[in-house]
């Protein structure tokens, strides 16, 4: 018989079956045929096909982020390559196959895009958005970047609100922005949290500095449900606790609070400081007459006085800086923001007035939102008969309450 014969291409198929067994592992056994004699191919293929489709749960840190399928591609998934994106499976292949450093870096198919691109956005444009004055872009485009240089979780965080300032100015591409930031920002967050509980001469600095870039990068976010800055759904605000950590570190270090460097001019003059300084004069009247004890009388008044020290320092040409206004929720006491977290209303109305300074800072691109945000939590926590209180702010921001809320609020109103 020849060797094209069915018995020698069965032999041969035979044969082929196990070898690959026993590259696979399988055991080795006899050949069992189906009922029309044929040896069990099928049902071999249909195993391997079944293996290919398997369930995972592995898959790159990028596409579980996004909740998506990874089709786990070596050295990069067509998910990653698709978006430009550093995928995990990058480092591990380049591992496996003895790729050396030195050569990783020949080929410009190597090159971390992605973390160039965040480089180049925060050197031209992210760092000068930090800040209304183009000359107060210095610090934060020399000073931060050498910091981010000796400590990384501040280069990780630069990233991390750079990608966000992307994916604010490229819409079409927000997602695979917020993805990298994302990224970035886990790595960072780690890193930071150790520092925290270690707090050193050598390290005091850079942690004050990635505290503030932590609360941009909330804000970067964009108001999030059920939180409102200084309070939250639950009462506990997750932003104020690490806004305040910097007052913390302050205090353990006794040293002097690293604020961010700006021009020497200052900002202009508001219009409208006689009215602020008559209403907010009604608004302490009141609260002296109505609270309920006289530690919470000092309490509330203390943050009053307060209050009309910000307004003076933004609108009387004073400070230098438009990120100072949060001067009041850095030295307002414990008592007052802790019954502001419990929904007092005498401190959701002074908070009220705080987010007049917040829709000036609006004109940064972080901030955007936030302040009818803020306004509609306090409104929902104010007792329906507080409102009245809150109107000035209300218009000064032009907020206007939900439409299922206005028939109420327009009796309060003209009924106060």
């Amino acid at each position: 018989m020849g060797d094209d014969s069915p018995r020698s291409n069965s032999t041969a198929r035979a044969s082929s079956r196990d070898g690959f067994r026993h590259l696979s592992g399988s055991p080795a056994g006899d050949e069992r045929g189906t009922r029309d004699g044929t040896p069990e191919r099928v049902n071999t293929e249909k195993a391997i096909k079944r293996k290919a489709h398997r369930k995972s749960r592995f898959g790159c840190r990028n596409c579980k982020t996004r909740r998506i399928k990874c089709d786990e591609g070596k050295p990069q998934c067509t998910s990653c390559k698709k978006r430009r994106l550093q995928c995990d499976y990058v480092g591990v292949f380049e591992q496996y196959h003895g790729i050396a450093s030195g050569d990783k870096r020949a080929s410009g198919d190597d090159l971390n895009i992605s973390d160039i691109e965040l480089t180049y956005h925060w050197m031209t444009s992210t760092c000068q958005s930090l800040s209304v004055w183009k000359s107060g872009a210095t610090f934060w485009e020399t000073d931060m970047t050498q910091l981010g240089l000796v400590h990384h979780y501040i280069l990780h965080l630069i990233f991390a609100f750079t990608a966000f300032h992307l994916a604010y100015s490229r819409p079409e591409r927000r997602e695979e922005y917020v993805a990298l930031a994302d990224r970035h920002y886990d790595v960072a967050l780690s890193s930071v949290t150790s520092e925290l509980a270690n707090i050193t001469l050598e390290n005091c600095h850079a942690v004050c500095m990635s505290v503030q870039l932590i609360c941009c990068i909330c804000w970067a976010r964009g108001p999030q449900k059920g939180e409102y800055l200084a309070f939250g759904e639950s009462g506990r605000s997750e932003w104020l606790i690490m806004f305040r950590g910097i007052r913390t570190t302050r205090m353990i270090m006794n040293t002097e609070y690293l604020r961010v460097k700006v021009p020497e001019r200052s900002l202009p003059e508001y219009k409208d400081a006689p009215e602020f300084e008559k209403t907010i004069a009604d608004l302490r009247d009141w609260i002296g007459h109505v609270s309920s004890s006289d530690a919470i009388r000092i309490s509330n008044l203390q943050a009053v006085d307060l209050l009309v020290e910000c307004f003076r320092g933004r609108y009387g040409g004073i400070d230098t800086e438009l990120l100072l206004v949060f001067a009041f929720l850095y030295k307002s006491s414990e008592d007052f923001l802790t019954r502001l977290q419990q929904y007092d209303p005498i401190p959701l109305i002074v908070y009220a007035y705080f987010t007049i300074m917040l829709a000036d800072m609006e004109r940064l691109w972080y901030i955007k939102g936030w302040t009818a945000h803020v306004m509609s939590g306090i409104y929902e926590k104010l007792p329906i008969e507080y409102r009245v209180m809150i109107r000035w702010p209300m218009a000064k921001i032009g907020w206007i309450p939900p439409i299922e809320e206005k028939s109420s609020f327009l009796r309060i109103l003209t009924h106060p």
